[in-house]
């Protein structure tokens, strides 16, 4: 259906759909002079209404999902200072994990080197008790060779026999064992030479001659060197 609107001079020309409605929101439908009177069919009016009520029912609806938009983006900017804060959290916590874990570390190297030192302590306090005891032994056998020299010393002899053993039997538990250096040639590293015989030409040079204080191992390791007699070839025959 075309409408029709009537100018003050009389002419008749096709009205626009928003002269239309703005006669239609302004009059509701009612003349405001003779002249310019609009006639609105019912059923026209109607479907105006309705789509006016569906545009405020739209602005209803827009104002709804812009409240909510609102909210969302305040919960958004929220998270991402919960995320910032979380990102602190763990980059803290990085911090005292590393800080941890060199601690630890710390830790395991003081108990490693405090190891080593109660060793090395071990070993140098059982060396030199055990030294002590290897000279209480060579005191102990040089007796008893004395004491095998004399006649009528049979129980002193028997007693001291059983004391150098219990004693070379106290040594061989603690991996003391004894040097035999005679024949060898000489080492500086676990012999001591203190006696020099020259005119020994029929010897390699420094050829030990005589133990003159036996020497000791502690399993692999010299407790005491040697003290020995080596031999020495004359000059002339040099």
């Amino acid at each position: 259906m075309t409408y029709k609107l009537r100018n003050e001079r009389g002419d008749i020309r096709p009205m626009t759909f928003e002269e239309y409605f703005d006669r239609f929101n302004g009059n509701r439908g009612f003349s405001r002079e003779l002249s310019n009177q609009i006639l609105v069919q019912r059923s026209d009016y109607k479907l105006l209404k309705a789509k006016a009520d569906k545009y405020e029912a739209l602005v209803e609806e827009h104002k709804k999902i812009k409240t909510q938009n609102d909210r969302l983006l305040k919960e958004l900017d929220d998270m991402k200072d919960d995320s910032r804060k979380f990102k602190e959290l763990m980059e803290e916590k990085e911090k005292f994990l590393n800080s941890l874990l060199r601690v630890r570390a710390d830790f395991e190297n003081y108990r490693k080197r405090s190891e080593r030192e109660n060793s090395r302590y071990k070993e140098y306090v059982t060396e030199t008790i055990l030294k002590k005891l290897i000279e209480h032994y060579d005191d102990l056998a040089r007796a008893l060779k004395l004491i095998e020299m004399l006649d009528n010393m049979e129980g002193i002899k028997n007693g001291f026999e059983i004391i150098v053993k219990k004693f070379e039997k106290l040594l061989f538990e603690e991996n003391v064992k004894p040097m035999n250096s005679e024949g060898e040639k000489f080492d500086p590293y676990k012999h001591e030479a203190i006696l020099v015989e020259e005119g020994r030409d029929d010897l390699p040079e420094n050829t030990i001659l005589e133990e003159i204080t036996k020497g000791y191992y502690i399993k692999d390791k010299i407790l005491r060197p040697a003290k020995v007699k080596i031999s020495k070839k004359s000059k002339l025959y040099k």
